[in-house]
């Protein structure tokens, strides 16, 4: 009813000529500037095609979004950056180069992501599913394989005193004697406080402290405090290397320095939370930390104050820079220090 009677009231409104002549040279006016601006969004349209306007950055770009053998832009536009891409939608039809490396770099980053959300959900599937008894955990020890000449075998390795064995079964009667499990029994020093697992090693801890070094070397000034030790030390001029590699041909001085090398055989133990890299000793991870991931300097060089991230590296520095001699540790020997006390 409002509608009906607001409609009579307009019929009943009466122009003059001038006003309606006014009016309708307003909406011609109207109609010629809307068709000019189509025509310049046109020219627009035209001229972006032409010079192969980028879709995305509207800058120059270099070949079509359509017909890409080697990358699929339409669906990596369309899944990253939601935009529907159409052809011959009077858009746009090209990419620049710095366009598709990003389109590239966010697809490879999101299937990297992809991947690694799976292989978490799978890793803590499996763990989770896993009985919590550590006797059923070691029996399932799976090993690992190893180079041996031209054949590559497959060891166990006990996980506290490092001992190899080429079957499970020695392997699981291993784990079960009671020399491998934890000792809880401990000897202290009553100097440092220092806890050793065996009084043998006590007693040799105390010549730390005592200063004792009754074993000379008959082609040297070098004095050890044990007679292993300093049958150690003559095997480095006599160069006996009683000490071989089950794994390769390489001989050593001395067990420990097997032991090392023995890690080489191995897959690496330590892992760097912050990158990739992986490594076979624990200095050589916090190396590592020191000197890549961390802006900390505390080893300062007492002649010339220049700072360091490592040990390792300032006593490089001192042995090139100082001309220091080079020592084992980067410390002088304790024969060398009861020679010269000053």
């Amino acid at each position: 009813m409002t509608s009906t009677i607001l409609a009579q009231k307009l019929l009943s409104v009466k122009l003059s000529s001038g006003e309606f002549e006014k009016n309708k040279w307003l909406l011609l006016n109207n109609m010629e500037e809307l068709n000019r601006a189509k025509s310049s969004l046109k020219r627009v349209i035209e001229k972006q095609e032409e010079n192969k306007t980028c879709r995305i950055c509207l800058k120059s770009g270099y070949r079509r979004i359509f017909g890409g053998k080697d990358f699929d832009t339409v669906n990596s536009i369309k899944n990253i950056l939601f935009i529907h891409v159409c052809e011959n939608d009077g858009k746009p039809q090209y990419i620049c180069r710095a366009c598709e490396v990003t389109l590239l770099n966010a697809e490879q980053l999101k299937q990297t992501a992809e991947i690694t959300q799976w292989r978490l959900q799978q890793e803590y599937e499996m763990t989770s599913s896993l009985p919590m008894d550590t006797d059923l955990k070691r029996s399932k020890h799976g090993g690992y394989f190893i180079e041996r000449g031209s054949k590559v075998i497959r060891e166990w390795a006990c996980g506290k005193c490092r001992q190899t064995f080429d079957s499970q079964e020695q392997f699981t009667e291993h784990e079960n004697l009671l020399t491998c499990h934890s000792i809880t029994t401990c000897f202290v020093c009553e100097i440092c406080g220092l806890a050793l697992k065996s009084i043998t090693r006590l007693k040799r801890h105390r010549l730390i402290h005592t200063g004792e070094l009754l074993y000379p070397c008959s082609h040297c000034p070098y004095r050890a405090r044990t007679k292993y030790a300093l049958l150690v030390h003559e095997r480095a001029h006599t160069g006996v290397r009683p000490i071989a590699c089950p794994h390769c041909p390489a001989k050593f001085l001395n067990s420990s320095n097997l032991a090392s090398h023995k890690r080489r055989h191995m897959p690496p133990a330590y892992h760097c939370h912050l990158c990739d890299k992986k490594f076979r000793f624990k200095e050589t991870l916090h190396n590592h930390l020191a000197t890549k991931h961390s802006t900390a300097k505390p080893h300062i060089c007492s002649s010339c104050g220049k700072a360091f991230s490592t040990r390792k590296m300032i006593c490089r520095h001192e042995r090139r820079v100082h001309n220091r001699p080079k020592l084992r540790s980067g410390i002088l020997p304790t024969y060398l220090r009861q020679q010269n006390p000053t």
